[in-house]
């Protein structure tokens, strides 16, 4: 077992998905019939969001740290990527997501 802040929000929502499955009586619901989270939502979404809108979209990586400016802002974000340590100075804006 490991804390919730150690765990992607992917497998969240694939156990979300086998255990809301093993009960399915107790859910009003409609599943995939093929594929999972990711091939069906995540990566057709991540694929649009870079050809449409040019956006940056880091999957496998995970935030380490989203630091903040005085203002409030986003002044950097310091992630792993392939357990190299990276960072984004100055991003024009950020969305954490799956």
């Amino acid at each position: 077992f490991k804390p919730p802040e150690e765990l992607s929000a992917l497998v969240v929502m694939e156990l979300l998905y086998y255990y809301a499955l093993a009960h399915q009586d107790s859910f009003d619901v409609r599943w995939m019939r093929s594929g999972t989270v990711q091939s069906s939502i995540i990566f057709p979404l991540a694929k649009k969001l870079r050809e449409e809108k040019g956006l940056n979209v880091k999957g496998g990586c995970r935030v380490k740290e989203v630091k903040l400016g005085e203002c409030g802002d986003v002044a950097a974000v310091e992630y792993t990527e392939g357990g190299e340590a990276k960072v984004i100075d100055k991003p024009t804006g950020v969305a954490l997501a799956l």
